[in-house]
């Protein structure tokens, strides 16, 4: 980036706080503490064990299930759209229901895709096959979400070097009743959902149904579109199902599952994929009262990817039809299963110990349209764990908290087979790794909290990374069977104080230091193709920034900033590439929001976010223009069991670039009004 550049990028993000501070605010709200910083007590399951947020050395944010219906991303579809107003999280910039699939990612404090870990109801949504985020997959009706920012392998292993997103749909039994949503408007956008519950003293059941379907829009801007291109849409179907049952006065059993089928189109007739995906998990948990606390998981998912690839002819900027370029089918298996236990230790401190099992088996059969090549490719993957945790309250003002986990980790199995040729095997890789943390929360008075960790954290390569090849718009990103686990180090503090009493007035700041050893990136061979390579080390340096107003019951406000410098320190061989960014990568985040206003007479909130220029690759060469995008939502409840709502999302229709490939570049998402009733029964 030039000097120019960055010093317009650095006035925009200046003056986008300066605006929004006044007139906007973000709906969530970060973890608040039980004394005067409190504005509720919220339970953070994404620590293992059931916590006051008051009680954690991370910056986590929570958003409630209040928080999530004043915003317009109230569906089990936007929950990445949701995340995007909270400071340090980047999914990402075109939104799951018109990205590619294998697209869905999140960064977290400005490490890249792939390098969060995000579990719903304890399930990792990460794809096993390839760390994309599956989030259709996630329901209507969402109780919480936590954010737990900074390497928490400790606990997780290697999909959760960058931090941990938990997203609860329902905990306890449910009261019996019925809900349902509809929502239609522009872009050809229709949702309909129903949930049905029933609960008594020992058994809960919640069934729910939902599709979705968007024609969408068309990506390729004006300057580049062609005969060849036709709008990005999908559709989806979604049925979902938990029944939990007391089966002692101290055991919970909770099985649960999720069938879920969609379609999509990818920007030219040709250019089309689907999948089908099927889920289930069971439960169990107990409380042995001064014995302490067990809980025990299995679950398994089922997947077929069928991707279906075009490119555009006779060039991908003469855009005047399209013709088949590669065919694939990824039919994927992901088993897996977890226990732990935790228990008051002496009578200041408790301790945490437990397991994990995960195993990936997975295959790609692909065709090479134009010379009709064929090819299979196999791989498995397979991880163990082990952690423990010990959490020391020596008195009432300190957390002092140190755990460690050891990893096992092995792909094998791999091989490549092309036509009816002979079968190739691929290399075989094992580590073991161990990640320990030390964290420490203290409060000062009753309106000062600081709190520091420092950690170690991994994340091993996915059998995607691995293993299989893709092309999109005429370019050609290749697999690499030799990619070492990348290694973390790091430290974090945050300082939180209530400015004014009650909630009226709470501010927190947050900073990063992480070093990576090895980073896994797709570095350019040639104008058109790239390969994922192990870098030799990274570096993520940033603070977060969080204003959080509540006047009353009636009027919100907040603010957020984010700066983040993620950088490529060192390369051997290939040294040109040293002080490049990070891709996808903004240094600047801004959001804010305002809320006024109560649904049974109408509520009002605006959104707005902010950010600056980041690059699409490694060679910083593809630039994404620094952007501004508004929100709205109004609702109305016009009976005790009905309300309305009207959703703007780009209320200014800002035409801004999402990503781009090679040289072909992709819109993000114009103005979208979509109105809407939802019934609760």
């Amino acid at each position: 980036m030039d000097g120019s550049s960055e010093r317009q990028s650095r006035r925009r993000a200046t003056a986008m706080i300066g605006l929004l501070f006044w007139c906007s605010v973000t709906n969530v709200s970060y973890a608040d503490g039980d004394d005067a910083v409190v504005v509720k007590e919220v339970v953070v399951a994404a620590t293992r064990i059931p916590t006051a947020p008051s009680r954690i050395s991370a910056a986590a944010t929570v958003v409630t299930q209040d928080d999530i219906r004043r915003t317009p991303f109230h569906s089990g579809t936007q929950i990445d759209d949701l995340l995007r107003y909270v400071p340090t999280v980047q999914p990402s910039l075109l939104g799951s229901r018109y990205n590619h699939p294998t697209a869905q990612f999140i960064s977290i404090r400005g490490l890249g895709t792939r390098r969060a870990l995000v579990l719903l109801d304890g399930v990792p949504l990460n794809d096993g096959f390839g760390g994309w985020i599956n989030w259709g997959l996630v329901p209507d009706q969402v109780e919480r979400v936590e954010i737990i920012p900074g390497g928490g392998s400790n606990l997780y292993g290697t999909w959760a070097m960058g931090g941990i997103i938990n997203i609860i749909s329902q905990s306890g039994r449910p009261k019996t009743g019925a809900s349902a949503d509809m929502s239609g408007g522009s872009l050809g956008t229709n949702i309909q959902s129903m949930r049905a519950q029933y609960g008594n003293n020992r058994t809960g059941l919640t069934l729910g149904y939902r599709r979705f379907d968007t024609t969408g829009f068309l990506t390729v801007p004006s300057y580049q579109r062609g005969q060849a291109d036709v709008p990005v849409g999908s559709e989806h179907h979604q049925f979902t199902g938990r029944v939990s049952h007391e089966l002692t006065s101290h055991t919970i059993a909770t099985i649960s599952g999720t069938y879920y089928r969609e379609d999509r189109s990818f920007g030219t007739p040709l250019s089309q994929g689907s999948r089908t995906i099927g889920t289930v998990s069971f439960g169990l948990k107990g409380d042995q009262g001064v014995w302490g606390m067990w809980e025990a998981k299995t679950f398994a998912q089922w997947q077929t990817f069928n991707n279906q690839s075009a490119v555009a002819l006779p060039s991908p900027f003469v855009r005047l039809s399209d013709q088949l370029d590669r065919l694939q089918t990824i039919p994927s298996n992901d088993i897996g299963g977890t226990a732990q236990w935790s228990a008051p230790f002496l009578s200041f401190s408790r301790i945490v110990a437990g397991g994990d099992v995960r195993a990936i088996l997975a295959r790609s059969e692909e065709t090479l349209v134009p010379s009709q090549t064929s090819g299979v490719t196999r791989g498995k993957q397979v991880g163990i764990g082990t952690f423990g945790e010990w959490i020391i309250e020596p008195f009432d003002a300190l957390v002092l908290t140190a755990g460690a986990r050891w990893d096992w980790w092995k792909n094998f199995g791999g091989s490549r087979t092309a036509g009816s040729g002979p079968t190739g095997t691929t290399q075989d890789n094992a580590a073991n790794i161990i990640n320990p943390k030390l964290s420490l929360l203290y409060r000062i008075n009753d309106r000062v909290r600081v709190g520091a960790s420092v950690y170690q954290a991994f994340r091993a390569p996915t059998l995607n990374e691995l293993y299989r090849d893709f092309s999109s718009s005429g370019f050609t990103f290749l697999s690499n069977d030799r990619l070492e686990p990348e290694r973390l180090t790091g430290a974090d503090m945050k300082v939180e104080v209530a400015l004014l009493s009650d909630g009226l007035l709470d501010f927190r700041a947050s900073g990063h230091y992480d070093v990576i050893k090895d980073q896994i990136l797709f570095v350019t061979q040639g104008p058109t193709s790239a390969m994922r390579q192990n870098v030799g080390k990274g570096r993520s340096v940033g603070t977060d920034i969080e204003l959080r107003s509540r006047l009353n019951d009636e009027l919100f406000m907040t603010l957020g900033y984010s700066f983040v410098n993620s950088v490529i320190t060192s390369f051997p061989g290939n040294p040109s590439r040293e002080g490049l960014r990070i891709p996808n990568v903004s240094q600047h985040q801004v959001t804010a929001a305002f809320t006024i206003g109560r649904p049974d007479f109408a509520q009002l909130t605006l959104q707005a976010r902010y950010l600056s220029r980041q690059f699409a690759d490694d060679l910083n060469r593809q630039p994404i223009a620094d952007f501004i995008v508004m929100d709205a939502m109004l609702r109305k409840r016009i009976a005790s069991w009905a309300e309305l709502s009207i959703n703007g999302e780009n209320l200014t229709d800002h035409q801004y670039i999402a990503t781009q490939t090679g040289s072909l570049k992709t819109l993000g998402q114009p103005l979208l009004i979509l109105g809407g009733l939802r019934i609760d029964l």
